[in-house]
């Protein structure tokens, strides 16, 4: 396990018991009507006789019909996808709706899906199954399987919300997978070297092939089609490591001197201000490396002669200001390209893998800046991974 003090949260469902749940009706029943009643007779029997009927009186007098309640009758499983959405001081408060809500949010299968949809999922694509997605949760569960009809070759892009794209083999197709409803989306791809990302602030999902003169762009979803962006990309981009987007920018590592990031904005589709890179970063080829980190920017910097590799965060796109965020003894010499995923809650420990120089396989490991050591993670979240892992999320 990994995150320690999950389980602890989690147990919070089987052991709460809020009062007063709000909600809609279901099965004929509305929650708040029904937790009123429930009071009134609890006051009711609680209560001197001389009380008792004025109080029931008045009760009765501000209680609507039965008939004037809105109810909805709603399928089992519409219901624990519904509830399995909702915060987990929620779910404590609507335990005391019914002994069926109550038997459904203590029950595990429940519990597993509640915390995949409120924890990020590792991505993976199987050695075995190539057409096979799976979502893992940090305790090593499979959440979800997803087939994708499709050999996955690599992943173009994971993201924090619902939506993953993936490149096919010899780059041909792109499929891009709502990880959440299991729809697909599939599309020729417009060159071998592309991104996938959020607009931000329409929301729209747009994919971007970089030519050496021109640019395509794909709207997921507006039937337009690929579009033809006649202006040249900035020159001097790395095609050593791949686009990376957040917060509806797509950046983009340049092996030239000046600025170290290359910009395009998704919304405006144009190429932005770049940024300069961390101090005594220099762009080369083959050099510094982008990735996303708890929805921000990252630079790997390997120091190949000193035997570390460097994680540097970017906390101001504007002033071009860099933090130092990772300093790991793992040799550059020793791998192809590192990634980090995640900042787990346990210390500040760095989920992270690197591909093999050989074979280009994922090893997935831990970072412990408390200690300085790097470990193999739990093999149970290791899995059997075909090239790609990512980091998604079922919310």
């Amino acid at each position: 396990m990994v995150d320690i003090d999950t389980g602890n949260i989690y147990e919070a469902i089987k052991k709460s018991l809020l009062s007063n749940p709000r909600g809609v009706a279901v099965h004929g029943f509305t929650p708040r009507v029904g937790i009123a009643i429930a009071q009134r007779r609890r006051r009711h029997r609680a209560a001197p006789m001389g009380m008792r009927q004025s109080r029931l009186r008045c009760s009765s007098q501000s209680t609507p019909p039965r008939s004037a309640v809105a109810s909805v009758s709603l399928p089992p499983d519409a219901i624990f996808d519904i509830l399995s959405c909702l915060p987990l001081k929620s779910l404590c408060r609507f335990r005391c709706v019914s002994r069926e809500w109550r038997a459904l949010i203590s029950d595990p299968a429940f519990i597993a899906a509640h915390k995949a949809r409120s924890e990020p999922l590792i991505a993976a694509n199987s050695l075995t199954e190539l057409t096979t997605l799976r979502l893992i949760d940090m305790d090593g569960n499979v959440a979800k399987v997803i087939n994708t009809r499709d050999h996955i070759y690599k992943f173009v892009c994971t993201s924090s919300d619902n939506l993953i794209c993936v490149a096919g083999y010899f780059f041909q197709q792109a499929t891009v997978i709502n990880i959440a409803t299991g729809e697909i989306f599939v599309t020729s791809i417009k060159g071998s070297f592309m991104g996938f990302g959020r607009a931000t602030p329409s929301g729209v999902y747009k994919m971007v092939c970089i030519h050496p003169r021109s640019s395509s762009i794909l709207t997921i979803g507006d039937g337009v089609g690929w579009r033809q962006k006649q202006f040249p990309p900035p020159k001097g981009i790395s095609y050593h490591s791949n686009p990376i987007a957040v917060n509806g920018m797509l950046y983009f590592a340049s092996q030239l001197h000046g600025d170290t990031v290359l910009c395009f904005d998704l919304e405006s589709e144009e190429w932005k201000r770049g940024i300069k890179g961390p101090p005594g970063v220099e762009p080369k080829p083959c050099h510094v490396t982008l990735g996303e980190l708890n929805n921000t920017l990252c630079m790997m910097q390997p120091e190949v002669g000193n035997g570390f590799t460097i994680i540097w965060l970017l906390t101001n796109a504007d002033k071009g200001t860099w933090f130092k965020l990772y300093t790991i003894p793992l040799d550059p010499s020793t791998y192809h390209r590192m990634i980090p995923l995640r900042m787990l809650l346990d210390g500040g420990k760095l989920l992270f893998y690197v591909t093999d120089d050989s074979m280009k396989l994922p090893v997935l490991q831990i970072f412990d800046p408390q200690h300085r050591t790097c470990s193999d993670a739990p093999k149970i979240l290791a899995g059997d991974h075909g090239g790609s892992i990512g980091l998604c999320s079922l919310r």
